[in-house]
């Protein structure tokens, strides 16, 4: 790299030899010196400086390629350029060193927040998993069909918050948000793995979006109740069926639509309201995410939108 700047400085200032002569005959040297140093290091640079001083001394100044006797006044200017650049390669040697020092201060705390980040999700991670155990423990111990039911159905639900967090932090290329595509899709098969059924399908056709974390985990939240209470319900006189969720993006926001070909609700309303607790939580997730829920139920199936207005 140095000989090769070198080169080049020598090689320009010959060039200008018939219009400049000898007059600042090391002016390229400092352009030299300075691009050695910033794309290759202050080694470079200082051996830069060292061959350019030296070859331009004896090829560009006055009389050329004289070893012998040098001329006192040419030797001053010669050693003024000299220490001039090498102040200025002084100069960028120490200001990379603090780049550098900044550079690996910024990974080391970077790392730092990284591992302790790794360890808080972990730590979540485990206490999901002690309140899941202690509930499901309370369940088995139970004699009430009803309140097994019930407390199976709490089971389910702290279950869809921990997979809504797995993926958010830690897994995410930015903190403060979360990709929608690979989040929704990797839930629906999540739940389609955990309540297998025979001939009932779970489709996912996300756009590539991007959203908050905190939306991301409701719409996982409201994802999960609808999905899961599809395959629970509505294909009981079906062997076969199919369960999609999709997007839809236009010019008011985007549009997140669940929907199956089972054998439809019993009551569908218009919009979200009344019904049983999984209704009442994705109308109160809806109402947080500041979106509508709009549901259309016939004999030929369910579907639901919510329509959000921003994804920040």
């Amino acid at each position: 790299m140095a000989v090769t700047f070198t080169l080049i400085v020598i090689a320009a200032r010959a060039a200008l030899i018939s219009v400049a002569a000898d007059r600042a005959p090391y002016a390229f040297s400092f352009v030299g010196v300075v691009l050695a140093a910033v794309l290759a290091g202050w080694r470079a640079g200082l051996l830069t400086l060292i061959l350019s001083q030296v070859m331009t001394f004896y090829v560009i100044v006055e009389p050329r390629w004289a070893l012998a006797k040098v001329d006192a006044d040419r030797s001053a200017a010669f050693v003024i350029a000299t220490v001039s650049v090498a102040l200025i390669l002084l100069i960028i040697a120490l200001y990379q060193r603090e780049v550098a020092k900044g550079v690996i201060e910024r990974e080391s705390r970077l790392d730092l927040l990284g591992r302790a980040l790794e360890e808080i999700d972990h730590r979540t991670r485990n206490n999901y998993q002690t309140v899941l155990a202690l509930v499901q423990l309370q369940a088995q111990r139970s004699k009430d069909a009803g309140v097994q039911e019930a407390l199976q159905q709490v089971a389910d639900r702290i279950k869809a918050v921990t997979r809504a967090t797995e993926r958010l932090a830690v897994r995410s290329d930015d903190i403060g948000t979360v990709r929608l595509r690979d989040h929704l899709c990797e839930l629906c098969e999540q739940v389609e793995r955990g309540l297998s059924r025979d001939g009932v399908k779970v489709e996912c056709e996300v756009e590539d979006l991007t959203v908050s974390t905190e939306k991301a985990i409701y719409l996982s939240i409201i994802v999960n109740e609808l999905v899961t209470n599809a395959l629970k319900h509505a294909f009981e006189d079906s062997s076969e069926g199919l369960i999609r969720v999709a997007s839809e993006q236009h010019p008011k926001g985007v549009t997140i639509i669940v929907e199956d070909n089972g054998s439809g609700l019993a009551q569908a309303p218009a919009k979200g309201g009344g019904g049983g607790l999984g209704t009442r939580l994705v109308d109160r997730f809806a109402r947080e995410l500041g979106c509508e829920h709009e549901v259309v139920s016939s004999e030929s199936g369910t579907t639901h939108r919510l329509m959000l207005r921003s994804l920040g």
